[in-house]
């Protein structure tokens, strides 16, 4: 894994500062700490670290083609680059042994649709001399990052935020609407940064940018769910063996490397599956990681040790504490936008406790998503059932009497709900619901809508009800939320993680797969189980999902209370004069006295103000 970063002056006659270049490389030397790597040329500049996974001693970026007519710079992994390559080798030299010089031979070749061959994750620029052109790319599910700037004079982009504002050109003037989404999903999508003039290439697009400033943002992959007509109707037996085989697949590739590799290991079903297909694959005990609490209710260590067991593999334990006052700042400076998820911090910690034995570790993520696992999809399952019970005409009443049973009978929660599109579950869940944000801003702050998950829902209207949950998680949460998270906690760490459930053909055989292939009324990823049920042991099986939380709750409440009042109410938050301090005033207490629980609201707060404290001007 790698960081790149360039600016390109549009001016022929305007060179690119190598120490700037340097100034920008250096914000992301957790990256790439094996070595650093530039290329000037008239008016643009390359700028790399690097973090060496394949062809450890050659592929150093930037790189060029025979002729030095085009440059890559490029941050991920490409795993099918052999076979790729092979193709290549009868119209091209190639120098290294590495994936980088296929993708800069693959553009050569196809031009910008290399990007349809690529199975992998990756963010590249390409600078093609010959036709005056910049093209930039980022994979299909955006597990890579790629920020950039477009103004009548410039071109600036780079792996993370941060290097961009080493430009002295470069405003940070806030986007409002950016800001919104923060404090009503808690992350903030592509297209948008938090900054009015910076962008972040949405996944499965490319961006190619000529002299001047012309750009074409294209999209090239878009996740397809199908709808019933096209539904993959085979007997699950049949299905499950293939799936099988796509895993095994999926595993086997990611495992190819140069340095030493391993897995997390959370005890849930898909980081056990994971680890159980590395285990048939590998000829040595896997190297696994789990992360565990003091706090009974949160830490599942003991499902990650019977499988470790049960696998043979060579696991390692840690215990997070609430000490996380101290990496705080250094974690919220990592992800260079707001970004609320409280399971970056064991993220972090395990990605630190892997680092010290290995430099790539394959996790479990996307398993949501990819097989329908969250219990929104089960609750999506039942409420469904109850319209197809209560006809059109019934469920507004049926609704409005939902909503008068206590919520601590469920089916109250299923019923309150029935008059609505099954698709609009993704926007019931807030960090800030609308009423809540009218109470949090100042008068004088700027408001606006529900942003990506209302596009989304939008989008997914025509489909099945699944397809249209698992769809809403694919464009927003996951992409914004998950890859982020998983992308910025490693690499503090000079960690690459891989996702061998977010294969896009593993994807692409699920999206086919039937909705009862995937759940039942108590049960979810059905599939997955059948596929791996011989591999894994029946604890895991049988098990319930559990999240990747902590004890935030206690913690904001008694350890991290100090810091919680002594950042949120100060002077500087209110000179800022964003927010109404009554109400971040009433929050607290209430949360405090255990009256109301307000954890991830305090939490989103807490991360955005020690995020302004380092990012905004004073």
């Amino acid at each position: 894994m790698c960081g790149i970063c360039g600016i390109w002056y549009f001016d022929r006659q305007k060179p690119v500062d190598v120490h700037l270049l340097h100034r920008m490389t250096d914000q992301m030397i957790h990256r790439g700490p094996d070595e650093d790597g530039f290329h000037t040329e008239d008016s643009i500049g390359l700028g790399f670290r690097r973090l060496s996974i394949i062809d450890v001693a050659g592929s150093h970026q930037p790189m060029p083609n025979e002729d030095q007519t085009a440059w890559i710079v490029f941050n991920g992994e490409i795993y099918n680059f052999q076979e790729l390559r092979q193709r290549l080798a009868s119209h091209h030299t190639f120098m290294t042994n590495g994936d980088t010089e296929m993708i800069l031979h693959a553009y050569e070749e196809y031009g910008v649709d290399c990007v349809q061959k690529l199975r992998g994750m990756f963010a590249f620029a390409i600078w093609d001399a010959t036709a005056d052109r910049l093209t930039l790319a980022v994979d299909r599910f955006g597990k890579k990052p790629l920020y950039y700037l477009l103004d009548g004079e410039k071109f600036i982009f780079a792996s993370e935020l941060k290097c961009i504002l080493q430009h002295p050109g470069v405003s940070r003037e806030m986007d409002f609407a950016a800001l919104d989404e923060y404090f009503y999903c808690g992350y903030i999508t592509a297209p948008r940064s938090i900054f009015r003039t910076i962008r972040k290439i949405p996944p499965g697009h490319t961006l190619t940018i000529e002299r001047g400033g012309n750009c074409q943002l294209e999209e090239y992959w878009h996740p397809q769910l199908c709808e019933p007509a096209a539904y993959d109707q085979r007997p699950i037996e049949d299905l499950a063996a293939e799936l099988r085989e796509l895993l095994t697949e999926a595993v086997r590739l990611r495992m190819i490397s140069d340095v030493p590799l391993g897995a997390f290991l959370s005890g849930g079903i898909d980081s056990s599956a994971v680890v159980a297909l590395m285990s048939q694959v590998s000829t040595q005990p896997v190297k696994t990681f789990s992360i565990g609490f003091d706090e009974q209710m949160f830490d599942e260590t003991g499902y990650a040790q019977i499988v470790a067991d049960y696998c043979k593999t060579d696991h390692t334990r840690d215990v997070v504490r609430p000490d996380v006052v101290s990496i705080l700042p250094k974690l919220i400076r990592q992800f260079d936008e707001p970004f609320a998820d409280p399971s970056m911090i064991p993220t972090h910690y395990v990605s630190q406790a892997a680092r010290q034995h290995v430099t790539v570790a394959l996790s479990g993520d996307g398993g949501d998503e990819v097989f329908a696992g969250y219990h929104s999809y089960l609750y999506g399952f039942r409420q469904e059932f109850l319209r197809a019970l209560i006809p059109d005409s019934w469920r507004p009443a049926a609704a409005k009497f939902g909503r008068q049973i206590p919520k601590k009978l469920r089916v109250g929660t299923y019923l309150s709900v029935v008059d609505r599109p099954i698709g609009e579950w993704a926007l019931y869940t807030a960090l800030f619901n609308v009423d809540a944000r009218s109470q949090l801003y100042a008068a004088t702050s700027q408001k606006t809508g529900e942003h990506a998950k209302r596009e989304a829902v939008i989008a997914s209207g025509n489909l099945a009800w699944l397809s249209q949950l698992q769809y809403n998680d694919l464009r927003a949460y996951m992409p914004g939320d998950i890859l982020v998270k998983v992308d910025r906690a490693s690499m503090l760490a000079s960690l690459e993680v891989r996702s061998p459930l977010l294969d896009h053909v593993v994807f692409e055989f699920m999206a086919k797969v039937p909705p009862q292939y995937k759940m039942t009324w108590w049960n979810s990823k059905i599939l997955l189980k059948k596929a791996l049920g011989d591999l894994l042991p029946q604890e895991i099986h049988t098990r319930g999902k559990q999240g990747f939380g902590i004890p935030l709750r206690d913690w904001l409440a008694k350890p991290l209370h100090s810091m919680l009042r002594e950042t949120l109410l100060d002077s500087t938050t209110r000179n800022r004069g964003l927010f109404n301090m009554a109400y971040l005033e009433k929050l607290i207490d209430e949360h405090t006295r255990y009256a109301v629980n307000h954890e991830y609201r305090l939490w989103g707060l807490l991360c955005f103000e020690l995020w302004a404290r380092t990012y905004l001007p004073v």
